[in-house]
């Protein structure tokens, strides 16, 4: 169970923003000594000779240039936070900071830094031979070729870093990701299906807080353990209370000594075991795009028809995460249809009174009521369009925009 906190804590953007610069680091100390070894492994002065001015030259290049970089690449990073902060929604800047080409970017600028200073503070002192020098050569040859290459790369990052479309990519894939999961193993992998009799033992939050996620793997290793069963009463992404009801478990001789331990808990929601939280993050884009500062339909009508791609896309038959195999754990069923109410809500809301943001959600709910592989989305989804038509007729002052948005709601719906 530490080793699932641990690893869930390496996985967060804002921790992984650090570790990866601070990996790269050690591994570029070890790599400027490991120049020495060439003076070990090989026979003397069997490499060429190597002037200690060229190298002199190459690594004050490397080491003056990428202090520079460095630091400007970390305040365009901080600039973007901002951005995706301000321009998106603050739930969006976890996102933005696990871009994976600007974690390797900064990594690689810092720690091609401490190698020249480490490189040149040995060379001063002797510490390299001629093959040594030699090998520090072609490293830091192959170090240069790498920074370049990166450059470009990095060029091209900041020219998309914190934009709004780039951010609601980001947000879109977050999304994706937990909905392919929960469609391919909706019930994360439990198999019990029996009845709780009457020697269960109920078992409370005892926290206040969002439930994360929860260690299936472990829960089944304790319970093996206890000979029980446990049906778990609540999903990751709610909000529990230190009363709420978290779980009940059947046998064990009614201990729960370490059961809660399986369950992580949180200030803020997290996408990966929680579908429903990329939903909510976009809609805070839409609502934040439709406010009077902003006035950005487009994106509003951006965010409505990604959620749609997402909720009609299909699950994959080849996904061998489905297969069942903690089968003394069962959990609560989910109610997808809260990916559209929590989804669309707050922008039928806001974009009542905007007929082309109230035209396009009538076409995005249709193509979810007629394609979502859950019933309960399909239903939500119509009902849903039901609702926002009402909302948009008593904000539509023109008659000839709500009649307009009826004759589409009618004729894609069919009453």
């Amino acid at each position: 169970m530490m080793m699932y906190r641990w690893l869930l804590a390496l996985k967060k953007p804002s921790n992984r923003l650090w570790v990866t610069p601070a990996g790269w680091a050690v591994l570029a100390v070890c790599f400027a000594f490991a120049a020495r070894l060439a003076g070990v492994w090989l026979p003397p002065d069997v490499l060429p000779e190597i002037q200690l001015s060229t190298l002199e030259g190459l690594l004050d290049v490397i080491a003056s240039s990428m202090l520079a970089v460095s630091t400007f690449s970390l305040s365009i990073m901080v600039s973007a936070f901002s951005s995706a902060a301000n321009g998106a929604t603050p739930r969006a800047t976890e996102l933005v900071m696990g871009d994976d080409n600007t974690r390797t970017a900064i990594a690689s600028f810092i720690s091609a830094f401490i190698y020249a200073i480490i490189a040149k503070t040995a060379l001063g002192t002797g510490f390299y031979g001629q093959n040594g020098r030699f090998v520090l050569f072609v490293s830091t040859i192959v170090v240069l070729v790498y920074l370049i290459v990166t450059l470009i790369r990095w060029v091209y990052t900041l020219s998309q870093l914190g934009r709004m479309d780039n951010t609601l990519n980001k947000i879109q894939t977050a999304a994706h990701k937990a909905l392919v999961e929960f469609r391919a193993n909706p019930q994360m992998g439990t198999a019990w299906r029996g009845t709780c009799g009457s020697s269960v033992c109920l078992v409370k939050a005892g926290y206040s807080g969002y439930l994360t996620h929860i260690d299936m793997a472990s829960l089944q290793n304790r319970a093996e353990k206890s000979e029980a069963y446990v049906h778990i009463l609540v999903r990751p992404g709610e909000l529990l209370m230190h009363d709420t009801p978290l779980m009940l478990i059947e046998g064990g001789n009614g201990r729960e000594d370490g059961f809660t331990d399986c369950f992580v808990f949180g200030q803020t929601r997290s996408y990966d075991q929680d579908p429903n939280w990329g939903f909510i993050v976009m809609s805070e884009v839409a609502q934040r795009a439709l406010s009077p500062a902003v006035n950005d339909p487009g994106t509003a009508i951006s965010v409505m028809t990604g959620m749609m791609r997402l909720l009609t896309g299909r699950p994959s038959e080849n996904n061998g995460s489905a297969v069942t195999q903690y089968d003394r754990l069962s959990i609560k069923p989910l109610d997808c249809g809260e990916w559209v109410r929590d989804g669309f809500a707050p922008i039928a809301r806001d974009g009542a009174g905007i007929l082309e943001v109230d035209l396009v959600m009538q076409k995005v709910l249709a193509g979810i009521w007629r394609n979502a592989p859950e019933a309960s989305v399909s239903e939500a989804a119509a009902e849903m369009a039901e609702k926002a038509l009402q909302r948009a007729l008593q904000e539509l002052s023109f008659e000839h925009d709500a009649q307009q948005l009826k004759r589409k709601h009618e004729a894609l719906f069919g009453n």
